[in-house]
């Protein structure tokens, strides 16, 4: 008789085969008490809709078997729940995990030293016992207290008196005994300056200086000693930083880093030590010999291959020495700037300007040096400002200070230094230059004749090419300005001699347009830039061509002002016909001895591919440098300066400035 269920009976039955199913994979054997359980026409049901199963003769419950989705879900959500277990146990003893694996990497940390320390201070007191023919001999038997001391010191705990120096630190490094690690002493020296704490400096000191030797973390103690010195002068604590800088000086002379001094120097400087900080640079970063900074390359035979090792050591060393002395001098240089004392600013500038010649030697770059000209600037332009002012004169010499020593403007002595260090063409550095430099233009007059040739009261500058060679387009790159002198794509729009006053007195236009009575007279520093015509192709009757070439002869022969005239070509082309006749009447009228004459080459980014990038260095090929260069002899000019210049990229304008400022000295 075949049996028919209801559909409620269907849906029950399929309930309890699923819910059979999904117990057997936890256990099986309560899957087969819920089989049990259920009606018998439930079952058939379900063996019939979704399970496997079988019925045994003796009538006994089907056991559903678990497929491998299922034994896999399971194991899932076991693991799950073990690194449950195994977080909430780490939470409730955080220090000291019972975690198997934690175990296991406890006792490999402990069994196992660290490695990457050790490699490190093996290598430095390998460094520092290698032969230095710069390191200085001494007799160090008055300073070692420890016996035990030998040149190449063992991983293992040093010893001293074993007095206990307590700390401030709560959490970190709260003590300092014959456990203590150089780690330790750098994160307490780190604590004690950020928290101004004085009591820890001093104890550090003790155990520093009194309790180890020379061999303390195999060599290092040098280091830690430099970092307690700047950390007590950040604190103003004047008497144990000479203590450490004295010590350092005396018993780790071979370890001695130029970064290390230079961090020394800067902190004198803070405190007002400018004696001291002088002292360290001349001792610990002085001058090497010129010829040791030329790298000199070629084949050697392999038994001089480890002392050429030694020999590039040495003159890195020497490279790093450098870059740190010029920014000590530059801190010193920056201090007297900005406490308004010009004097000893200007003499730490002109130490600076020596230094151009071996910097450029070493083949240093502005990048390597990353010294702070604007900074300088601003400070020289500080001073110089309350110089016109009328704080110092001639005849005050009550203040220490000698205006006559100066030049003309103070900033100028930045500007030489700068110029013999390598060139950054950084627009923020040479936008402070010119706003120190040039605070104010004016157009004064326009002259087609000397008679129209304003009073030869001050320098003069002239600037002379042929045109479209971007004559105007320099002059406001030089002076950073848009719009002082007029340019055109069209050629010959120059058509006089036109005077700029710059750094004249104030409101001198209103006096030149209106005719008012201004008070007040020029500054110091005052010039004036000549803006020449343009010869060669203007659109120009030949008349007045003739006028302006009688013009140019007759004010370069008889201006007596008159101390730079640059002569601009274009990079691209060299010189041209109209170029040769003004190299010839050059040489023929002027006086080189009264006036310099300077040849400028334009444009030059145009030679590079990618002419509008801002790091285009510019370029001139051989060719037309050839062909300047034999043109320049022919006329007697062959000795005069070459200047790369381009008003996009505001190439070689810091070069040009150095004579600019023969016109502002006169």
């Amino acid at each position: 008789m075949r049996l028919f269920l209801p559909p409620a009976a269907t849906a029950t039955a399929l309930l309890f085969a699923l819910h059979a199913k999904l117990t057997a994979s936890f256990s099986p054997s309560a899957a087969a008490v819920v089989a049990s359980c259920s009606p018998p026409s439930a079952t058939r049901a379900g063996n019939s809709a979704m399970l496997s199963t079988s019925e045994d003769d003796d009538g006994a419950a089907p056991v559903s078997i678990p497929s491998k989705r299922s034994q896999r879900k399971a194991a899932q959500r076991a693991k799950k729940q073990q690194q449950q277990q195994h977080r909430t146990d780490r939470n409730t003893n955080s220090s000291e995990s019972n975690h198997p694996e934690a175990i296991l990497k406890r006792q490999q940390r402990q069994q196992q030293p660290n490695h990457r320390r050790k490699h490190n201070y093996q290598e430095r007191s390998k460094y520092l016992s290698s032969q230095d023919e710069f390191a200085i001999p001494l007799d160090r038997s008055h300073i070692l207290t420890n016996t035990n001391f030998h040149p190449h010191p063992q991983p293992h705990p040093l010893q001293h008196s074993g007095e206990v120096h307590t700390l401030h630190s709560s959490q970190g490094v709260s003590k300092l005994d014959d456990k203590t690690t150089a780690e330790d002493v750098v994160r307490a020296i780190k604590r004690a300056q950020n928290l101004h704490d004085l009591h820890d400096v001093a104890e550090i000191a003790h155990f520093l200086l009194e309790q180890v030797d020379t061999s303390f973390a195999y060599g290092y103690r040098g280091s830690l000693l430099s970092r307690l010195a700047v950390a007590s002068l950040h604190l103003n604590n004047i008497p144990i930083a000479t203590r450490c800088i004295t010590e350092r000086r005396i018993s780790h002379r071979s370890s001695m880093l130029p970064l290390e001094s230079a961090a020394i120097v800067r902190g004198l400087t803070r405190c007002h030590c400018i004696q001291q900080a002088w002292e360290v640079l001349d001792d610990e970063l002085s001058l090497p010999l010129s010829g040791w900074v030329h790298f000199e390359h070629g084949d050697k035979h392999k038994d001089e291959q480890h002392l050429e090792e030694q020999d590039t050591r040495r003159r890195l060393e020497i490279r790093d020495r450098l870059i740190h002395r010029a920014r000590g001098i530059g801190s010193i240089a920056s201090r007297h700037f900005y406490h308004e004392e010009p004097t000893a600013a200007v003499q730490a500038i002109e130490k600076l300007k020596d230094m151009g010649t071996i910097v450029n030697e070493a083949g240093l770059a502005a990048s390597d040096l990353e010294m702070p000209w604007e900074k300088l600037i601003r400070g020289a332009a500080l001073c110089e400002s309350r110089r016109r002012e009328g704080k110092w004169t001639e005849a005050s010499q009550d203040s220490g200070e000698q205006p006559g020593q100066w030049p003309c403007n103070i900033v100028y002595s930045v500007l030489d230094a700068m110029v013999a260090f390598p060139s950054d063409n950084n627009d923020r550095t040479f936008e402070a230059l010119c706003n120190a430099l040039v605070r104010r233009t004016v157009f004064v007059t326009g002259a087609v004749n000397m008679k129209g040739c304003p009073n030869a009261d001050r320098g003069e500058v002239a600037f002379i090419g042929r045109s479209n060679v971007g004559k105007s387009s320099l002059v406001n790159m030089l002076t950073n300005r848009k719009s002082l002198a007029f340019t055109s794509k069209t050629p010959g729009k120059t058509q006089q001699f036109n005077f700029f006053a710059v750094n004249d007195k104030p409101d001198l236009e209103r006096q030149i347009r209106f005719g008012d009575d201004v008070m007040g007279s020029k500054d110091r520093d005052s010039f004036y830039i000549v803006d020449l015509p343009g010869f060669g192709f203007a659109k120009v009757p030949q008349k007045q061509r003739q006028q302006w070439s009688d013009f140019m002869e007759e004010y370069f022969s008889t201006r007596e002002t008159l101390k730079v005239v640059f002569h601009l070509i274009d990079a691209r082309h060299g010189p041209t016909d109209e170029d040769t006749k003004i190299m010839q009447k050059v040489g023929d009228i002027l006086d080189i001895k009264r006036t310099r004459y300077i040849v400028i080459l334009t444009k030059a980014d145009k030679n590079v591919k990618g002419a509008d990038s801002e790091k285009n260095p510019g370029k001139v090929k051989k060719s037309v440098l050839e062909k300047l260069i034999e043109t320049m002899k022919a006329h007697r000019v062959g000795n005069s300066p070459i200047v790369l210049t381009s008003a996009q990229t505001r190439l070689g304008r810091d070069e040009v400035w150095k004579y600019l400022r023969l016109a502002a000295e006169v």
